[in-house]
């Protein structure tokens, strides 16, 4: 079985070689036959118009914060003067035109030049670095727990920390080089959650739920170099622990694995999320449940916040844009810099307390949180509900 691993791994670098040198090729004879590439744009999305935003007045009454972000005139004449500006601005963001550059298909992927020399970094790390420190990890916990003490399982790393400090390191390796990482914005609003002693000493960070937008798989590592060191566990689909190598990288790191289906699976998810934010760990979730197709925030799934709450643990928002324009959906590997524009960006929005609200004040406060934040093509659609179930 290892075998078979090596090899698949080994097939895959060859394949990424093999597609840098035909990319290499494709692009400059395009560049001689036809000079150089019109840029064409991806974003397909109309701009709405702020007075478009809403299709009734109770889902304006239900979307406040949102209205008021974006200039419905609600609070009176100067809203109502701004809202030509917003939308000149929200015109000016739609109007970005991103060239990714000749690309092949493998199934119903797409891999550009940039994505094959992303791609190809990537593994040689994980195949030097990521995969063999965590397998290591692992059959040392597995020896350890069979030793008197448990030396590692209960003295060492008792909240599997150091997997989590693994795979940061290979994101380092992996993403710092070609640019990967976003631009954070907002990480001062973390200080709220400092600790501080009674000798006035600052300390680590209070857990909390770290909840954020999804639009592309690079949301992920986003969200990741935001936390960057510290220790937390995802949220994450239970079918996921079928997917080979990723699959076991969720287990040994102890991840929260979630069936939807399955009322056995929510209550186990649910009690192993209470443990790990009572533990001090900290849990990131996407609510939506999977990633939008138009780019645009849908609803929440009720209950997401149902740990948190548990515990009176804080919930950080966090909105991310422009990820999908860094790796769309129907690409492999990252295809351009999340440097180049638009630059994709975490906001870290300012935490907001769980304790006394109910579940559905609570999911609409977020809700709007992450909404405010976000740029007009992200937003939630006109008539889009709040929480789903």
């Amino acid at each position: 079985q290892t075998k078979i691993k090596e090899e698949a791994v080994v097939s895959t670098m060859k394949l990424s070689s093999a597609a840098i040198v035909l990319l290499s090729t494709v692009h400059c004879a395009n560049a001689l036959v036809s000079g150089p590439q019109r840029p064409h744009s991806i974003s397909g999305r109309p701009t709405l118009h702020s007075s478009k935003l809403f299709s009734s007045s109770a889902a304006a009454s239900s979307h406040l914060s949102v209205g008021n972000s974006v200039g419905l005139g609600i609070n009176g004449g100067d809203n109502a003067a701004s809202s030509s500006t917003e939308v000149d601005a929200a015109s000016s963001e739609e109007s970005y035109n991103i060239n990714y550059g000749p690309a092949i298909t493998l199934g119903k992927l797409k891999i550009n030049m940039f994505g094959a020399i992303t791609g190809l970094w990537e593994i040689t790390w994980g195949v030097l670095f990521w995969y063999p420190m965590l397998m290591l990890y692992a059959l040392s916990r597995k020896i350890s727990s069979k030793l008197p003490g448990d030396f590692i399982g209960k003295k060492i790393d008792p909240f599997r920390r150091i997997p989590i400090n693994i795979g940061y390191i290979w994101g380092l390796m992996s993403f710092s080089l070609l640019r990967i990482w976003p631009k954070i914005e907002g990480i001062e609003n973390l200080e709220a959650l400092r600790v501080v002693d009674e000798n006035g000493k600052k300390k680590g960070l209070k857990p909390a739920m770290y909840v954020a937008n999804h639009s592309s798989w690079m949301d992920i590592p986003y969200v990741a170099h935001v936390l960057k060191f510290q220790n937390y566990k995802f949220i994450a689909k239970a079918e996921l622990k079928k997917v080979p190598i990723l699959g076991r990288a969720l287990m040994v790191a102890g991840h929260v694995m979630l069936d939807r289906t399955n009322r056995r699976s929510q209550m186990v998810a649910f009690k192993s999320g209470v443990q790990w934010l009572q533990n001090g760990v900290n849990l990131v979730t996407f609510p939506e449940g999977t990633r939008s197709k138009t780019g645009r925030m849908g609803s929440f799934k009720k209950g997401a916040f149902k740990m948190a709450q548990k515990v009176g643990a804080p919930i950080v928002p966090i909105s991310i844009q422009y990820a999908d324009k860094v790796q769309p959906l129907d690409y492999a590997f990252p295809a351009k810099s999340s440097w180049s524009r638009p630059m994709g960006v975490a906001k870290v929005g300012k935490p907001i307390s769980t304790e006394g609200k109910t579940d559905d004040e609570l999911l609409e406060e977020v809700w709007n949180a992450i909404a405010d934040a976000l740029p007009e093509s992200y937003k939630p659609a006109s008539g889009t509900p709040v929480g789903s179930n």
